[in-house]
């Protein structure tokens, strides 16, 4: 028998397969192994959900009543920051709908009840709205008027907003605090292919095509449920390009498939907007196969059909590779030695002929986009190069160290992706 990380216990806990014994010994735990199984399940952004599971199977003894104590802290500061969240999108959503602005809610409590049982088991750092086009300007404008300022934009696609006062998010996964900063970003698009060196995928998604959302009160346009559902992958797959995933985004995935696995209406319209998508139709197959290995997730009879033809280098990754890289700590929060999160660069390999800029993968290898963030920071505010305590938030060693040691583990196990495409390639047709 394999013997499980924790991490991996309490994952297996959270699915849907109905057992409760994943737990076993967890509640004998040192407090030094506790305080960092606490940290991952901040970081991961599953916190909320494993108490919210120990409280409905009523298994709390399973873990150490320091432990539980301090998750039920945060999750009381959480439900506070729920509430001036709620008043602060109420009043946002309100300027903007005066002004004319043409919008949707992305994310956020638009995934209540869908994705997430209750906003108060999610922590939300930012408000995010996909904005018809010819209505950015009132809407910067309204944001201005309203106390945030704009970021240096390193988009044309994306604008960020930050109330001055509060500077940037930190970073620091407890942070559930009513009034903890947060951002207001304004999208004309959810996936930036230029921005994030990755595959291009054709624009989907418009105010045109929203359905009216209530939620805590409020009502608010959000996307139809299909487009929704394509945002979310997406949206965890430019964090998995990047070397940034939460595992709660596969919980949250896992969630709206257990409940519409047989909806055959909606899943035919899911197919009529991915159309020929060769990149959207994989992306649906590896986290529809991803959230079933992690969380018990039925695979919908569409997704299984698409999986039966996705490419032997994809299938490699799948199963090989996909689990080490969503159980990796995050670059600036852990170090980790050889970190396994720039292994997703096999998949990503996979899509360099769908890519805008060529050579996608070495440029990801060897210079990070987050350094164009940077570097597009300082060009546009000299002033921060004096900043020591922006240098600080930027974590520079910290990353420096990861992008050295992941690149490190990526290089070492070349040879043996290329000896398993290679064997699967004299395979015959028929063979699994």
């Amino acid at each position: 028998m394999v013997n499980r990380s924790p991490a991996e216990d309490i994952v297996e806990f959270l699915g849907f397969s109905g057992r409760r014994d994943h737990l076993n010994g967890l509640h004998r735990a040192s407090r030094r192994e506790g305080a960092n199984l606490l940290k991952w399940l901040h970081d991961s952004g599953l916190a909320f959900y494993f108490l919210e599971k120990l409280n409905n199977l009523d298994v709390r003894d399973q873990v150490p009543v320091w432990m539980l104590s301090r998750l039920e802290e945060h999750f009381h500061a959480n439900q506070r920051r729920v509430d001036y969240m709620s008043n602060r999108l109420d009043f946002l959503n309100r300027k903007l709908e005066d002004a004319g602005v043409r919008y949707a809610v992305l994310k956020g409590s638009s995934l209540v009840p869908q994705f997430c049982p209750e906003a108060a088991l999610r922590h939300q750092s930012d408000f995010d709205y996909l904005i018809d086009e010819q209505s950015i300007p009132t809407a910067q404008q309204v944001l201005v008027d309203a106390g945030y300022r704009l970021k240096p934009p390193i988009s044309d696609q994306e604008f960020v907003f930050l109330m001055p006062e509060l500077g940037d998010p930190s970073p620091d996964a407890e942070s559930y605090y009513a009034r903890e900063t947060h951002a207001v970003e304004l999208h004309l698009d959810v996936w930036d292919s230029d921005l994030n060196r990755l595959p291009t995928v054709d624009r989907l998604f418009s105010v045109n095509r929203t359905k009216i959302h209530n939620w805590n009160g409020l009502t608010f346009p959000v996307l139809t449920d299909e487009d929704a559902f394509l945002v979310q992958v997406l949206h965890t797959f430019r964090h998995l390009f990047t070397f940034w995933i939460r595992l709660s985004n596969f919980l949250e995935i896992a969630r709206f498939i257990h409940n519409r696995a047989s909806d055959s209406a909606l899943w035919h319209r899911i197919e009529q907007r991915v159309g020929d998508s060769v990149v959207l139709r994989e992306f649906i197959v590896i986290l529809a196969e991803l959230v079933a290995s992690l969380f018990s997730a039925p695979i919908p009879p569409l997704v299984r059909d698409w999986g039966q033809g996705i490419r032997p280098e994809i299938r490699i990754w799948i199963d090989s590779y996909a689990r080490d890289c969503v159980f990796c700590d995050f670059p600036i929060y852990r170090f980790s030695l050889f970190p396994s999160s720039k292994l997703v660069l096999f998949l990503l390999q996979q899509y360099e002929g769908f890519c805008a800029q060529e050579h996608s993968v070495r440029s990801q290898l060897i210079a990070p986009s987050r350094l164009g963030r940077i570097k597009a920071s300082v060009k546009n505010n000299p002033s921060l190069l004096l900043n020591p305590g922006w240098w600080r938030r930027q974590h520079l060693v910290r990353r420096a160290a990861f992008h050295f040691l992941a690149g490190l583990r990526y290089t070492c196990e070349i040879p043996r992706w290329r000896w398993r495409t290679r064997l699967i390639s004299r395979l015959p047709s028929s063979s699994p």
